[in-house]
């Protein structure tokens, strides 16, 4: 069964550098190293909000791996994603529904469309629930992804806000495939 970037963009997918191909059209697992920039909200709240999140703590240069690994649960595809960002460990569990990738981070499930604009990916938050309840979007949590691919790896950068505090968390970086 293919991943659930091959199942959403198809043949889409292979306008994207080989890069970012091999990162989305995960078989069994991909793994790969970082160094990223993570920028905290200002303010205690926006900290305790991040904190609440499970969201990583700021610093520069913070070592990260990412473990993508997929199998197929009750008839469907999924993928979970590990985050290590230097010992702060942040997981997820990604699939198909309606159109969207869904991504549940525990409370927090996010719906993304994704746009294939070359050489990059920009996934945008259509849909969100907390505790399984849909949230209107300008109520919930929600964020921003975008990956750009070259030849010899991709770079990244994830917002997550949150309505009335604005930034929560800000990660980019450079990640490479093991």
């Amino acid at each position: 069964m293919p991943s659930p970037y091959r199942q959403l963009l198809g043949i889409e997918l292979d306008r994207l550098p080989s890069t970012l191909r091999a990162f989305h059209d995960v078989e069994t697992s991909w793994r790969g190293e970082a160094l990223f920039r993570v920028v905290r909200g200002e303010g205690w709240v926006r900290n305790l909000v991040a904190w609440l999140g499970g969201l990583p703590p700021s610093g520069e240069k913070v070592p990260v791996i990412l473990t993508c690994t997929g199998a197929v649960r009750g008839g469907r595809r999924v993928e979970q994603w590990d985050r290590d960002f230097n010992g702060f460990r942040m997981r997820s569990t990604q699939w198909v529904w309606r159109g969207l990738l869904v991504e549940s981070f525990g409370w927090l499930t996010l719906g993304y469309r994704l746009h294939v604009e070359p050489p990059g990916l920009r996934l945008e938050v259509s849909r969100a629930w907390v505790a399984g309840i849909p949230f209107p979007l300008f109520l919930a949590p929600t964020g921003e992804g975008l990956e750009v691919g070259d030849a010899h790896g991709m770079n990244i950068r994830v917002s997550a806000f949150a309505p009335m505090l604005g930034l929560i968390v800000r990660y980019e970086g450079r990640l490479n495939q093991e």
